[in-house]
């Protein structure tokens, strides 16, 4: 910006920081909307990634970062084994759910589970439109045998 002063030259005006810095924040909100691209990231869950296990679980817990829609979820258990294969087991029972009283948390029943690896991947929808797919995994011990 400019002005002129009483003698008739210009003279530059600065522009304060806080006004640029502002208009950079602007401008990148604009371009950049992250809020709007937010998925639900898993917190935690019950076993926790790479868990060691001395017994089967029952049942698996996630917790998200969003609040969860009560539609579309979805959560596979199956053996390490069936990695590769196109067709793999489903090692749950039922339909996934949302707890009513914590929708950041879905649970799944599971079968019976034999010493083993086992891979737990989902796929929900946030109550922003968003799904989020993960995976992670346990190891399910086999019994120790007493002396």
């Amino acid at each position: 910006m400019s002005s002129a002063n009483p003698h008739g030259t210009f003279r530059r005006r600065a522009v304060p920081a806080a006004s640029l810095v502002a208009a950079a924040v602007a401008v990148a909100a604009l371009l950049f909307p992250v809020a709007s691209l937010a998925h639900a990231r898993l917190v935690r869950s019950n076993p926790a990634d790479k868990a060691q296990l001395a017994a089967p679980p029952a049942v698996v817990e996630l917790w998200f970062s969003e609040l969860l829609d009560s539609g579309f979820h979805q959560i596979f258990v199956y053996p390490a084994a069936e990695m590769s294969k196109k067709e793999r087991g489903n090692l749950v029972k039922g339909t996934p759910a949302v707890d009513p009283r914590d929708r950041t948390k879905i649970s799944a029943t599971l079968q019976p589970l034999a010493p083993g690896e086992y891979f737990v991947e989902w796929r929900v929808l946030s109550r922003d439109g968003h799904t989020a797919p993960g995976r992670l995994s346990f190891r399910v011990l086999e019994p120790r045998s007493g002396k």
